[in-house]
């Protein structure tokens, strides 16, 4: 089978900006809407991000479906391998030890397309299947296993005798490595499974998550179900912040509007301010745990408000990639004088439609023909 060297460069998808990379690369956490632009090159909050997103519609659904909603920037490089958006090599240069395919110090081991071949995932499976569960490996055990390689034998995923050029040279700096671990203590001779995994990952070669779960490991880089509402919900949160500065801007230019024209000064004044009291409430920190939930009940019962509107009012059907519900939204607060733009009108409704309807709903709403 052909290897890719290491000075080859795959130059998957479009080469992201040095500002862009900047940006992004020392985030703890993407989310599947960040992910798909960044995949592509283009930056999450341009006006052409929703252009690449509508492209992607089957891409997206598949992967809520699976759960892929935030992850770190290591998960998603993978993420996008798996599913036919690989990211380009600047982003993994950036982002992993690995560098584009596996990178140690010295030598390479596989690229990225052989990690995701038939003959290499059937090769693990079995391997798996003989050793996660032994009570402990040998140093020369581990590092064959860490190359996908039966333990003392040529038997590897690449046919008869595997152990030629730049793979061998990687197995016996694997295993001087590791030798050296061994005279520090840093790992025993023979250690459990588990441990060797910890071991091979904190040198910076790659483990896959097949292994990881083998050995009882959670998965490195998918956020648990917990951990991903609340990234999403700290999200939602700025987002709300954002909106209440933009009404806040907004009552004030109504005031001096108002007090312009001095008409009807007096009621006007009064209502405007009680709405700014109002998104002063919603905007400052709740001073007790009852607070914080009383406000997070109130913006759950207007995204739902919102929501139910939409649907009520405009058949609105968050699933088909051409919808204008949010331009026709829009339009409506451009009649009655504030700014709306229609990307966040779709967006507040797309994260809403997200967050509090179950995906089943709206086929019972909208059946499919």
């Amino acid at each position: 089978m052909a290897r890719t060297s290491m000075t080859e460069d795959r130059r998957d998808n479009s080469e992201p900006t040095e500002a862009l990379l900047q940006a992004w690369i020392y985030r703890d956490n993407w989310s599947l809407l960040d992910a798909v632009p960044l995949a592509l090159g283009v930056t999450p909050d341009s006006e052409e991000a929703s252009e690449v997103l509508k492209t992607q519609t089957v891409t997206l659904e598949n992967a809520k479906r699976a759960g892929a909603t935030v992850g770190s920037p290591k998960y998603w490089l993978w993420w996008g391998e798996r599913n036919g958006l690989p990211f380009h090599d600047e982003w993994w240069m950036a982002v992993t030890p690995e560098r584009p395919i596996g990178y140690d110090g010295r030598h390479l081991a596989f690229s990225r397309k052989q990690v995701f071949s038939e003959r290499y995932l059937r090769q693990e499976r079995r391997l798996i299947g003989n050793w996660a569960r032994k009570p402990f490996w040998t140093p020369r055990e581990a590092i064959d296993l860490s190359l996908n390689f039966d333990p003392f034998t040529t038997n590897g995923w690449q046919g008869e005798a595997p152990e030629t050029g730049e793979t061998i040279r990687e197995r016996e700096d694997r295993f001087l490595v590791l030798e050296r671990a061994l005279e520090i203590g840093a790992i025993s001779e023979k250690a459990s499974p588990l441990e060797y995994i910890l071991w091979l990952e904190a040198r910076g070669y790659y483990v896959s998550e097949a292994w990881r779960r083998a050995v009882g490991l959670r998965s490195e880089n998918v956020q648990q179900a917990a951990e991903n509402r609340s990234a999403e919900l700290a999200a939602e949160n700025e987002v709300l912040r954002r909106q209440l500065r933009e009404r806040d801007a907004r009552i004030t230019e109504l005031e001096l509007r108002l007090r312009a024209e001095d008409t009807k000064t007096c009621k006007s004044t009064d209502e405007i301010s009680r709405f700014r009291r109002r998104i002063k409430e919603l905007s400052e920190d709740p001073a007790s745990p009852s607070e914080k939930g009383a406000q997070a009940k109130r913006i759950a019962s207007l995204e739902k408000a919102l929501l139910a509107a939409v649907v009520d009012g405009h058949s609105y059907d968050p699933r088909p990639a051409k919808c204008d519900v949010h331009r026709q939204v829009a339009d409506k607060a451009k009649e009655l004088d504030f700014t709306l733009s229609a990307q966040t009108v779709r967006r507040y409704l797309q994260e809403s439609a997200d967050v509090h309807v179950d995906q089943g709903v709206w086929e019972l709403i909208y059946p499919t023909k």
